[in-house]
């Protein structure tokens, strides 16, 4: 569940697509961008959008003829553009000034393209290709799953399928990174370290890509943000010492992370709201009575919200009680607003932190297995 990641920007502010549309001809003459849509249908409108960190403008658009459009957009500076039909279908490629590019997808399904122009564009299809991979391999998963609820074989199957589940995401994360390490200069580079997932676990390859893009684009808002983000998370890196915090409990009683010192301790953010936080309790639940006899102490922090829920605290303390979840609950309930997570950089749930006696920050957001993995190498 994210608050405020990249994938948001790209999918928010449909509404905007009405807002500006600066040029409704065609014209293949000196085009910027020209593009052919498979199997569309002649008239119907296609449009280029540039992404920012704040909003998604409309800023070309075009009637498709005989399979072809033509944008005539004069792209000032790199940043993401989208190729855009409707809010479902959408193709995300970075652009840099003075680039002429080629692209061609099918109309129904822009997000599977080739493009070609300059090698940045070529890049960014061979990033697109790694991560498009994903979702038909968990689409499949979903549905074993689903046919196996209800039955007696539900648990079994639910369990196989995590495993095959991280194994899918392993191969990812390795994927993306050989990207990363192999095109860190490139301006594509933000996307795939968005898809890699958090900038505390994976700090060496979002500074190894700042650095190469600030001597490259040192005043692009995208690479001035990845900068600030790098910043505000190196206190939360594995190896530093988490940031204690004091915090009400369900009753009011003040609780602080120093408290449980001398314990290896899972800090876990969730919400009553948040579907796959939930989805995980049950697995922390399991983990926390295998392990807590061990010395393992679980913290669970809150990001449920009085000013935005209406019954906030209620919500929180019926999903502690639906979950069973018998391990310390504290929460601000100020949701992402709360002061832990502008200390622990908290932009998503679930998150957590895996603590030694010391309070040193071992690791960050295991789920599943591989959480099951880590607490097996520490205990058993």
């Amino acid at each position: 569940t994210n608050k405020k990641t990249i994938r948001k920007l790209i999918m928010k502010n449909y509404f905007l697509l009405v807002l500006i549309v600066l040029i409704f001809s065609c014209s293949k003459k000196e085009s910027a961008f020209q593009g052919n849509l498979i199997e569309s249908d002649n008239g119907s409108w296609v449009y280029l959008q540039k992404v920012s960190l704040r909003d998604v403008i409309t800023v070309d658009s075009c009637q498709i003829q005989n399979q072809q459009f033509f944008f005539n957009y004069e792209f000032d500076s790199v940043s993401f553009y989208r190729v855009f039909t409707d809010k479902n279908n959408f193709a995300l490629i970075a652009i840099e000034q003075g680039d002429t590019i080629f692209f061609q997808s099918n109309a129904k399904s822009l997000f599977n393209y080739e493009a070609s122009g300059n090698k940045e564009v070529e890049i960014n299809t061979q990033l697109f290709s790694i991560i498009n991979t994903v979702t038909p391999k968990t689409d499949s998963l979903r549905m074993v799953y689903q046919k196996a609820v209800g039955t007696k074989d539900e648990k079994l199957v639910l369990e196989r399928i995590r495993k095959k589940y991280d194994q899918i995401v392993l191969e990812n994360k390795t994927a993306l990174k050989a990207f990363v390490d192999e095109h860190s200069q490139s301006f594509v580079s933000i996307i795939a370290l968005q898809e890699l997932g958090d900038v505390a676990e994976y700090i060496d390859y979002y500074k190894k890509v700042s650095d190469q893009l600030s001597e490259r684009y040192p005043n692009n808002e995208w690479v001035k943000d990845l900068k600030k983000r790098i910043k505000a998370i190196s206190n939360t890196a594995l190896g530093a010492k988490a940031p204690d915090f004091i915090i009400n409990d369900m009753k009011g009683q003040p609780f602080s992370l120093s408290s449980l010192r001398g314990s290896y301790v899972l800090i876990d953010f969730w919400a009553s709201w948040c579907a796959p936080c939930r989805r995980e309790n049950p697995l922390i639940v399991e983990l926390y009575n295998e392990y807590n006899h061990k010395g393992l102490e679980i913290i669970g922090v809150s990001l449920d919200d009085t000013l935005n829920q209406k019954n906030g605290k209620q919500d929180w303390i019926k999903a502690i009680e639906s979950d069973q979840l018998s391990w310390q609950q504290v929460s601000e309930l100020h949701g992402f607003e709360s002061s832990v997570c502008k200390d622990y950089a908290i932009e998503s749930i679930p998150s957590t932190f895996l603590l030694d006696k010391n309070g040193i920050i071992i690791a960050r957001n295991l789920r599943g297995t591989m959480l099951r993995n880590k607490l097996i190498e520490i205990f058993d």
